[in-house]
């Protein structure tokens, strides 16, 4: 195991942000967008877990706001997918000398892909489960008839003079709940800006801002749907799903939802989505 680091310091400080961009694009993790997690998420190169030794690296992404103070953490390169019980102590032992250099108390940590054989190991380390994400499908036959927008109100894109009103919308609708991690501002309109074509805010017929929907077309996933907390059971939800729709075309919709989120889980089972599969989450508390 590597040596407790001392608070303010970090085990994994030595390479650079640029050098961690390098090694991922080398050694790339799929399902990692490295633009929005290396380069929005995280604010130094202390957050860096510098494993390429067992063949991966990892980030802390300390930009991320949360509703009990615990950062999410993800393997973002290396040629390695799996994490044997042999190295799992040395790795989260990496792990939480980077949080302690961050001065965190948690670490929570998906248990798909490489952690998935380190149950045992996590366990060991103090880990436990918080919340399960459901991996959720709507398949083109389960389209329903798509309800008619209130009179005046519009959908358009998030432009830059509707930047604020998205970043409101989102924070109101979606903290504090398990599973969100809800960067400032600067950072969330950032990775919004990436998949700008999927994002669309509703305006009523004042032009205020009423729910969001950002979408990943090339993957019709959908990332973001939300709508303001003052108009719940006004069916903003399924005018945001018929949004998806149309924006996407025929074929099956993708999202994820939180199982502890019961009204959002039996909103998208109502709407004719059924479960793909399921990824667990734990937490690691921070020994020192």
């Amino acid at each position: 195991m590597s040596t407790p680091s001392s608070p303010g310091s970090s085990a994994s400080a030595a390479i650079t942000i640029a050098e961690a961009f390098a090694y991922c694009r080398t050694h790339p993790v799929e399902g990692v967008d490295l633009e929005r997690f290396l380069g929005i998420f995280v604010s130094t190169p202390a957050c860096i877990v510098d494993a390429r030794e067992y063949g991966l690296l990892g980030i802390v992404m300390d930009r991320l706001a949360t509703s009990d103070g615990a950062k999410p953490f993800e393997w973002i390169g290396g040629p390695t997918s799996r994490i044997s019980p042999a190295v799992a102590p040395a790795l989260i032992e990496q792990v939480m000398a980077t949080a302690r250099g961050l001065a965190l108390t948690a670490i929570d940590l998906t248990l798909h892909g490489h952690w998935a054989t380190a149950r045992a190991e996590l366990t060991a380390a103090g880990a436990e489960a918080r919340y399960v994400d459901i991996e959720m499908t709507r398949p083109e036959g389960a389209r329903r008839v798509a309800m008619p927008l209130p009179a005046g109100w519009r959908w358009e894109p998030v432009v830059p003079a509707r930047e604020a009103a998205y970043y409101d919308l989102l924070r109101r609708s979606l903290g504090p709940m398990p599973g969100v991690y809800i960067p400032p501002e600067a950072e969330a309109i950032a990775s919004m800006r990436t998949t700008a074509d999927g994002t669309r805010v509703l305006l009523d017929q004042t032009g205020r801002a009423r729910a969001v929907l950002r979408c990943k077309l090339e993957k019709r996933y959908i990332h973001l749907l939300a709508r303001c907390p003052e108009m719940k059971g006004r069916g903003l939800g399924a005018l945001c799903l018929d949004e998806a729709a149309r924006l996407m075309g025929p074929g099956p919709l993708h999202l994820s939802v939180v199982k502890q989120n019961r009204v959002a889980h039996a909103f998208y089972l109502r709407n004719g989505f059924v479960p793909t599969g399921e990824v667990e989450t734990w937490q690691l508390r921070i020994m020192r």
